[in-house]
């Protein structure tokens, strides 16, 4: 038995011909900050180094875990150190202590306390 070519609008498919993509790729959509969340980091220096260019409002608690647009649910991180604490290689416990308990009790809140002390120490698995 004899395969066919796959047609393409009525015609065999010419594999040589590279395919065209029809929609332009866009970059994946995320929800920037909130203006209260910008507003209370802004002047701060990092909360782990000190540095005090560019600062990021960096989530606690993501909102794809539920985390909110409240200002409690930021704290100043610079760049470096925000990507740290996203891919889990950074322990904020030290650092929230006792100058941002309000944050870390807004996490708890989020999270409970269990997957907020999981989340926020880089004990993620």
């Amino acid at each position: 038995m004899r395969r066919r070519a796959p047609l393409r609008r009525g015609r065999p498919l010419d594999r040589r011909t590279p395919l065209k993509r029809t929609t332009p790729l866009g970059r994946r959509p995320f929800a920037p900050a909130s203006p209260a969340q910008r507003a209370k980091v802004a002047g701060r220096p990092c909360l782990v180094c000190n540095r005090a260019t560019r600062i990021d409002p960096a989530h606690l608690v993501p909102r794809s875990l539920g985390g909110c647009d409240d200002a409690l649910c930021v704290i100043a991180l610079c760049r470096t150190c925000h990507g740290r604490y996203d891919s889990g290689e950074l322990d904020l416990v030290a650092y929230l202590e006792p100058r941002h308990r309000a944050e870390a009790a807004h996490a708890v809140e989020h999270l409970g306390l269990a997957g907020a002390l999981r989340r926020i120490s880089a004990r993620r698995g």
